[in-house]
């Protein structure tokens, strides 16, 4: 566990994907106020918000995992981890799904946000950067 409060305390790159993925996250959120079963569409948003971030950690750690291995580990453990990703996402979204809880569209949107913020990590990167060192 300590290792994990290392990566979120030092790894500017997920904190910055993470910031991206909070503002997409948010804006689709307004969206979402605007369509005929609200309280769905919300929930799917919070839900993939969550999915999303929790998503980005475990890449995180998994890369700084892999770091340590040989080339061979790596790979492997790479392709293990990436699809205990893909199974968590399958099962978030199954079960929102299932019981009726969350809009399929905006679910699958908010989880996609995941892409949003890598694309916007180097515009906040540079936002954040340019802010502080003033």
């Amino acid at each position: 566990m300590n290792r994990l409060k290392i990566i979120l305390k030092e790894n500017h790159t997920l904190h910055d994907m993470m910031i991206g993925i909070l503002a997409v996250n948010i804006a689709l959120a307004i969206i979402a106020l605007f369509v005929s079963n609200r309280e769905k569409a919300l929930y799917a948003v919070l839900i993939g918000t969550v999915t999303a971030i929790i998503y980005v950690i475990h890449m995180a750690v998994s890369i700084d995992d892999a770091m340590c291995l040989d080339e061979e580990g790596a790979v492997s453990q790479t392709r293990i981890r990436m699809l205990v990703r893909y199974a968590f996402v399958g099962v978030v979204a199954g079960v929102s799904l299932y019981f009726n809880i969350a809009d399929p569209i905006f679910l699958t949107i908010s989880i996609i946000t995941i892409k949003a913020g890598s694309y916007l990590q180097p515009v906040v990167h540079k936002l954040f950067n340019r802010r502080w060192d003033k």
